[in-house]
């Protein structure tokens, strides 16, 4: 099974692959709360951990940003 089609991720709303950027985000925000919720806060709260966990958020947060800018630009033409 494609870790895309289980029923948990249609849950959360994806109806389907997403593609670039998309994934990415996707990835990032999954990495986030999984470490968030599932993994104990002993190791969450490492170092490497740490590292993961904001350089997760601060990637999304880029190709958040990346992605509206490139949308109001492409509306403005």
């Amino acid at each position: 099974m494609n870790f895309w089609e289980s029923p948990i991720i249609k849950s959360l709303g994806w109806k389907e692959e997403p593609k670039g950027v998309a994934k990415v985000m996707s990835v990032c925000m999954l990495i986030v709360i999984v470490s968030t919720i599932f993994i104990p806060s002993s190791i969450i709260h490492t170092k490497i951990g740490e590292i993961i966990i904001y350089s997760s958020i601060f990637i999304f947060l880029v190709l958040l940003i990346y992605v509206l800018i490139k949308r109001f630009l492409s509306k403005t033409k």
